[in-house]
Formats: C-alpha cells, sequence, structure tokens
C-alpha cells in the first residue's frame, strides 16, 4: 500500500536552520538587510538559551523550511510573551502556514500560562499584508510609535489576549 506524503510538519528551530530561515525570510522579499543581521543575531540568541522562555519553531515539507516563528517570555511581566519574528517562504504564502505558526505559538503560550501576546512591525506599505494577517487573527493594533524605525516609519504594536 502507497502512503500519502505527509503535509507540512511543525518542528522546533535548531541552529542547523539558521540559513535555510534567513534564504526564506530573503525569499519574501520584504526584509532589510539590516533586518535579516537582527534576525541572525536574534536565532543566535534563540539556540544559546534552548530550553528557557526562548522558542523557535519551523514548519517543512520534504522541500525544506516553509516558515518559522520566534517567540518568547517578555521578562519582568505576568504573562506577556511576544512574537518576535514570523515568516513563510515566498514558494508557501497563502498555503495556511503562517496561520498554522501563529496558532502553535499562542496554543503554547497558553499552555505556558500567557495571557497577552504582542507581535511589533513597520508601517511600511510593503507590511501591509503583514499587518492585514494579524488583524485576520484576531490581534488589535494597540500603539504605534511614528517614525521609530526611520523618519516615515512607524511601529506597529498589535495585541491579542489569550
Amino acid at each position: 500500500m502507497e502512503m500519502a506524503p505527509a503535509g507540512p510538519l511543525l518542528r522546533l528551530g535548531t541552529s542547523t536552520d539558521t540559513e535555510a530561515i534567513i534564504a526564506l525570510s530573503l525569499s519574501t522579499g520584504v526584509f532589510t538587510a539590516d533586518e535579516l543581521a537582527s534576525l541572525r543575531h536574534d536565532l543566535g540568541s534563540v539556540y544559546a538559551h534552548e530550553g528557557g522562555h526562548e522558542r523557535l519553531v519551523v514548519c517543512e515539507d520534504v522541500a525544506g523550511p516553509l516558515g518559522f516563528v520566534q517567540y518568547s517570555y517578555a521578562a519582568i511581566t505576568h504573562g506577556a510573551w511576544f512574537i518576535y519574528w514570523i515568516a513563510v517562504s515566498k514558494r508557501a504564502q497563502g498555503q495556511g502556514i503562517g496561520v498554522k505558526l501563529v496558532r502553535y505559538a499562542e496554543d503554547e503560550v497558553r499552555r505556558a500560562g500567557g495571557r497577552l501576546l504582542l507581535i511589533e512591525t513597520s508601517s511600511k506599505l510593503p507590511y501591509e499584508p503583514t499587518r492585514r494577517f494579524y488583524t485576520g487573527r484576531g490581534y488589535e493594533l494597540v500603539a504605534r510609535i511614528p517614525d521609530y524605525y526611520s523618519d516615515g516609519d512607524d511601529k506597529c504594536i498589535f495585541s491579542k489576549r489569550l
């Protein structure tokens, strides 16, 4: 009997995923070189704190990573968490991978006793689909800091009560 190939799977990320994560993030056409450098730095931090409150989850199929989410407990809070990075490769966008990753993070945060999940992003036009994605998942724009990233590029902070 021939078995159908399994769909995308979620697993914890490891340091061996770094280059694939950078490549899939680059494929989105959204992240700047500075953002990709920051992502590389942040991934190193996640691996250095394995087993702590930092999480990296990769969604993959037989061809490799399709997307990832990196999230962490917000220190000195009582149950607040941040999604710091989320990206889906260009080849996998529109297939529900981002939804799967966000749901997974939300479920894990709930299991850890989290009550609030925050996400921040840019106000620039290339991030408009990202902002719509967040509001479509029940996140509310709770703050907008003008000119945060650079002149004309505000920081948009989204929040969801869990």
